[in-house]
């Protein structure tokens, strides 16, 4: 499916209808062998869709996201769908309401189709049961695999997920699309599941940065101010580990950022090391607050449970004074930058099955290498966007990290339409 633009122009010309859409999203779900979504409701989004053709029709436009098919991670609540949250493990609860961000992107105009695969509870980077639109042999990542995948296999055009420990951005890397970790606080996370509740972010994904402006504007978050005049790269020795091709897509994209005059420098991030063992740290404590101790949830999702339920108050304590170190490192990087630029993950999408990942000539757990580029986003509660770098092969992710939203979104903005007007 094409972009908003395309989509906006040919609704408001009559050249298609919000029904057309929505008719051609839901065939193509049907058809997907991806496994990208686990519920929709062609009567409800066809209904939808044919009262968005009416307020056209009269006259009244919501704006880009007015009649477009979108799909929501199946942790997020949408009136009249369950949400199982990967898991037989909740039970059943059938919502009532939307949750705040689905009320938000329905009230822009847009058209729920479906919910997608999300790994258990969120709580992993895998989403069992998805496949990689670039590759069926391979993860989409998670734990917004269905989100993204939906989306890199062009069901629809933007979808919703969720990031605590990097759920938006690894799927997004590994899948070939544009993610948006929203900076915490910037949208209520009412009728979201929780998992770890002081990491959790709304997040959204689509094809391109101009379609993530138009969901984030959809979603009240403020769009930038000023401009990128400094990037930095961070040059820690822990962001170095990464695959050979992930290395040369950070390395193109710094010479994209420079082509437009933009300075790029090294930057140290004090105490980012620690980013990974402090966001685990808080997640098993938290998650285990939230459900433990669920029933009938899988052996994975039971083990962290049970390892964050013996997490002592001192540990989990001290984790948080990890987080204000390492926040305060980001924050005095971020005065002498704009942006910092990182992987959205350090290697490229693993076979489905895979357990270990070889990265920087060792073997790792596929989690811990996905998480050594995310966590300090996630434990600091920063603005994050991966945007794919122009490979061939399989997708690589090029994250920008940011106070804002806005200032990572336009970063990423002009890694994005500097690497389309580059030669190849």
């Amino acid at each position: 499916m094409s972009g908003l633009a395309g989509l906006g122009a040919r609704l408001r010309s009559g050249a298609e209808t919000s029904r057309s859409l929505v008719e051609r999203a839901l065939a193509a779900a049907e058809r997907s062998t991806t496994g990208a979504f686990v519920a929709v409701q062609p009567e409800s989004a066809l209904a939808a869709a044919a009262a968005a053709d009416r307020e056209l029709a009269g006259g009244r436009d919501r704006g880009p996201l007015h009649g477009i098919p979108v799909a929501v991670k199946d942790n997020i609540d949408v009136a009249g769908y369950w949400t199982r949250c990967g898991t037989p493990g909740l039970g059943h609860h059938l919502a009532e309401r939307d949750a705040e961000v689905v009320g938000r992107l329905r009230a822009a105009g847009a058209v729920v189709v479906g919910k997608t695969r999300t790994h258990e509870l969120a709580w992993g980077m895998i989403t069992p049961g998805c496949r990689n639109p670039r590759d069926p042999n391979r993860i989409t990542g998670g734990s917004s695999g269905g989100s993204a995948a939906a989306v890199a296999e062009g069901i629809v055009p933007l979808a919703l997920g969720t990031d605590t420990g990097g759920s938006v951005r690894n799927p997004a890397a590994l899948c070939g699309v544009v993610g948006v970790k929203l900076e915490a606080g910037a949208v209520p996370m009412t009728g979201i599941a929780p998992l770890a509740p002081t990491q959790d972010c709304a997040g959204v994904f689509a094809t391109s940065t101009d379609d993530c402006a138009a969901a984030l504007a959809a979603l009240a978050i403020p769009p930038r101010s000023g401009e990128i005049r400094a990037v930095g790269v961070i040059s820690d020795r822990w962001a170095q580990r990464v695959q050979p091709e992930v290395a040369a897509a950070l390395a193109d994209s710094v010479e994209v950022l420079r082509s437009q005059g933009i300075e790029v420098v090294d930057v140290a991030v004090r105490h980012a090391e620690l980013a990974p063992a402090a966001s685990y740290v808080i997640m098993l404590a938290e998650s285990a607050h939230e459900w433990f101790p669920a029933t009938g949830v899988g052996d994975e999702v039971r083990d962290l449970l049970r390892l964050g339920a013996n997490v002592r108050r001192g540990d989990y304590d001290l984790a948080l004074s990890a987080r204000s170190a390492i926040r305060a490192g980001l924050d005095e990087a971020l005065r002498r930058v704009d942006a910092l630029l990182l992987p959205g993950s350090p290697v490229v999408a693993p076979p489905i099955g895979a357990k270990l990942v070889e990265c920087a000539g060792r073997e790792v757990p596929v989690a811990a290498a996905f998480t050594a580029m995310t966590a300090l986003a996630s434990v600091t509660g920063a603005a994050a966007v991966s945007v794919p770098a122009p490979v061939d092969g399989l997708p690589v992710g090029v994250q920008c990290i940011a106070s804002s939203t806005g200032a990572a979104l336009h970063c990423a903005e002009l890694l994005h339409t500097g690497s389309c007007r580059a030669p190849s």
